[in-house]
């Protein structure tokens, strides 16, 4: 409809995988240049991950392009299969007939396969996309295939490429001899604005226009701020921008007409959105990435701010008893804080708290006015890269972490809210926001409504995994090096392995922040680790002590 008008002979942000829009950005060159290192290399296990709507999968055609002729390759997308079925699509992918039923059959048929490429001089490689979808098991099966090998050498190289999950998934205790085998790993970034502007005048000249400043400067800015870079959104938001500056007349597109792209995208999938969140079921958790990346691009107003707007002056105190003396028959009775709590619905509230946690953080909000709490997770990883991370505490620990945090209330028998605690004085209230209200509550009546199950938004910033005793690799490298730059490790102590000394110096770290001393690291420990390295994060404790 607009291509003819703007001197296009195609529509340049569709949202399908042609290979001539291909467009890496900085972060993309560096994954695939650490692709190729691993497989040229012959490494064990690759492991890249990236947020939905980075480019993986564009990713995964790039690296299929471009290696050797020597390899043969196999390409499992979408692997959300059982052990057996995963080993059948391997073989089938890589031309095996899949005569086998059993799975040792199928190894069997896998392994004469790969016997007889390595007598030809040829390089298997099976790379996995979306493999956070993999089950434990399934994932164990994979390590397994990878032991397939001679006297003197693998006979096959391994490629995950998945969500933030994926690694998740990979620091299960049960799956830690896969976590070490993993030697080359990458996280994949969104784009900076200025790749931004470039993949904008990239993919317009692809679809043969002239003009590559059809898209103002402003306009460019804006999208990359709306979309915070992720290029599935900008193909969206680009897409109804032209869309809409073609139905003004406008020749050049200005913050203005992606402004009003923003307003129009919600209303096409606002009833998916609602589907997918408002039932509690696995299909529901299902939808919520594809819901939430096309449907809540309105939300996305900008970046994390540099730092936390201070708090209002004033907040309206809360009842929590009720008085012993019947009130004057003109003045109301004060509402307790349980009752303002049972006003409201479990779904509620938990959409309200949820979305307290993202305003914190600088991220958009879900556009959602109930949301079933175990699908949290799922919902703030569909539009951020903010994990969820769920687990019982006691105050003490909550106010040890000093992050923002959605807790569940318990105002009734077997009935549960959830509110967002934003804020702790000194004076022995904190604040806890209900459906947008913001309440000053007693610590005393918090521990009693608190059922002490938290949830907490937080950004893994270097893309650990869980870290323990005998695991090695650039993780632990750089987890050695921060320890010394926090004197608790002598720079000769640094050896690659997280042995004894290391975990000494995390039990001695963890000792001293009132963390229970396990000598692993895992997500709360990680958490005050980057506060300890001032990594940016909001603060409970803002400007008082707890």
């Amino acid at each position: 409809m607009y291509a003819e008008f703007y001197g296009l002979a195609e529509k340049p942000f569709a949202l399908l995988p042609d290979p001539r829009y291909l467009f890496l950005g900085r972060s993309h060159r560096e994954a695939l240049a650490h692709l190729k290192y691993g497989i040229e290399e012959g490494e064990g296990f690759v492991v890249v991950v990236g947020q939905v709507g980075t480019g993986k999968t564009t990713l995964c055609r790039a690296l299929m392009e471009q290696v050797g002729d020597e390899v043969t390759l196999a390409y499992i997308f979408n692997p959300s299969t059982s052990e057996v079925e995963l080993l059948a699509a391997i073989n089938r992918e890589f031309g095996v007939p899949t005569i086998g039923r059993t799975r040792d059959d199928l190894i069997d048929e896998l392994n004469r396969f790969l016997l007889t490429q390595r007598s030809e001089g040829r390089r298997p490689l099976i790379v996995i996309d979306e493999a956070q979808n993999l089950e434990p098991e399934v994932l164990e099966q994979v390590r397994l295939i990878s032991n397939l090998e001679t006297e003197r050498e693998k006979l096959i190289q391994i490629v995950l490429i998945g969500q933030p999950e994926l690694e998740e998934s990979l620091s299960r205790a049960d799956l830690r001899q896969l976590q070490q085998r993993i030697t080359v790993r990458w996280s994949l970034e969104p784009f900076s604005l200025k790749e931004t502007a470039a993949y904008l005048r990239h993919r317009l000249g692809v679809a043969g226009g002239r003009d590559e400043a059809l898209f103002t400067p402003a306009a460019a800015s804006s999208l990359h701020r709306r979309s915070r870079g992720v290029p599935r959104i900008i193909n969206a938001l680009a897409d109804r921008a032209l869309l809409t500056g073609y139905t003004l007349g406008r020749r050049k597109i200005t913050a203005s007409e992606v402004r009003s792209a923003a307003r129009e995208l919600p209303t096409t999938s606002r009833a998916a959105r609602l589907h997918g969140f408002g039932i509690g079921s696995r299909a529901a958790a299902g939808l919520v990435a594809v819901g939430a990346v096309l449907g809540l691009v309105i939300s996305m107003t900008g970046g994390p701010p540099t730092e936390l707007a201070a708090p209002p002056p004033a907040l309206p105190a809360v009842e929590t008893a009720r008085a012993a003396e019947p009130l004057a028959e003109l003045e109301p009775e004060p509402q307790t804080f349980d009752g303002i709590l049972l006003e409201s619905t479990m779904e509620r509230t938990a959409a309200g708290a949820l979305n307290t946690l993202l305003r914190a953080w600088g991220y958009p909000q879900l556009e959602l006015a109930e949301l079933d709490p175990n699908l949290a997770a799922d919902a703030v990883r569909s539009i951020s890269p903010l994990r969820l991370w769920s687990a019982r505490l006691t105050r003490a620990e909550l106010l040890s972490i000093d992050l923002p945090a959605m807790l569940e209330l318990g105002p009734a028998l077997d009935e549960r809210r959830y509110a967002a605690v934003v804020r702790a004085d000194g004076g022995g209230e904190v604040e806890l926001v209900v459906d947008g209200e913001t309440y000053a509550v007693s610590r005393i009546d918090l521990d009693r409504l608190w059922t002490g199950r938290a949830f907490l938004a937080w950004t893994n910033y270097e893309s650990l995994p869980a870290l323990t005793l005998g695991m090695n690799g650039s993780a632990v490298r750089w987890l050695q090096a921060r320890l010394t730059d926090l004197g608790y490790m002598r720079p000769g102590d640094a050896s690659g392995e997280f042995d004894l000394q290391t975990a000494e110096a995390i039990r001695h770290f963890q000792d001293q922040r009132g963390l229970a001393t396990t000598g692993e690291v895992g997500p709360e420990t990680l958490i005050i680790l980057y506060q300890a390295l001032r990594y940016g994060a909001p603060r409970l404790n803002v400007g008082a002590a707890s």
